[in-house]
């Protein structure tokens, strides 16, 4: 079950609609709720201050990715150069306007610091492709949360996979050893988020995780 809240209308913001899904797992069922969702957009300020005013959140957990043209990594961009930086800086506005603490933010290895310890194929890789427009978003993004005050988990996988959950390691130094194969599924970066939401092990880190 999920509830959602977006608000009924942009003129008033403050106005707002809870709807439950029930069978939010289905096909169908995860149409409804990113349709609910896109009607209630982190671009918008008012649209994220509306989200925290229903209820205040302890912790908040961002796992927006820029659209792309198609599904493939490689795709070209479809949204603003600062869609991610923006969009966090609404929720760390918003953290801050309402006392709340800590946001986890997925974003990937080779962001921030990491990046120097990215295996110099996948460098070339990033910097010849239209990944490159991501990993810069995910850089303003790093820059402007350490500098908010807030306090921060920014998560970074390696390469995600669709496999089963798997015992997730954390690399010390970022990253500094990651082998150029090295993956993670999907399914154990989401359990790891909820872990670094509920505890305090990372705050104020920036870890690469990988299978």
């Amino acid at each position: 079950m999920t509830v959602i809240s977006i608000p009924q209308s942009h003129q008033d913001p403050t106005t707002k609609m809870h709807i439950l899904i029930i069978g939010g797992s289905g096909r169908t069922g995860q149409l409804t709720i990113e349709e609910l969702l896109r009607r209630g957009t982190p671009t918008s300020r008012d649209d994220v201050r509306a989200a925290f005013q229903v209820h205040v959140p302890d912790v908040v957990i961002v796992t927006l990715s820029a659209p792309r043209a198609s599904d493939s990594p490689f795709a070209a961009p479809i949204s603003p150069p600062r869609l991610m930086a923006d969009c966090n800086a609404n929720v760390v506005s918003a953290m801050k306007e309402f006392g709340v603490r800590k946001v986890v933010i997925l974003q990937a290895f080779g962001v921030g610091d990491s990046w120097k310890n990215m295996n110099c194929v996948l460098q070339l890789l990033m910097k010849k492709s239209n990944m490159i427009y991501q990993y810069e978003d995910h850089n303003h993004t790093d820059r402007d949360v350490r500098a908010s005050g807030v306090d921060f988990v920014l998560v970074r996988p390696s390469r995600l996979v669709d496999t089963d959950a798997q015992e997730v390691k954390l690399w010390q130094q970022d990253g500094k050893g990651v082998p150029l194969m090295a993956s993670i599924s999907r399914v154990s970066v989401a359990c790891w988020l909820v872990d670094a939401a509920e505890r305090n092990d990372w705050d104020n880190t920036a870890p690469v995780i990988t299978n």
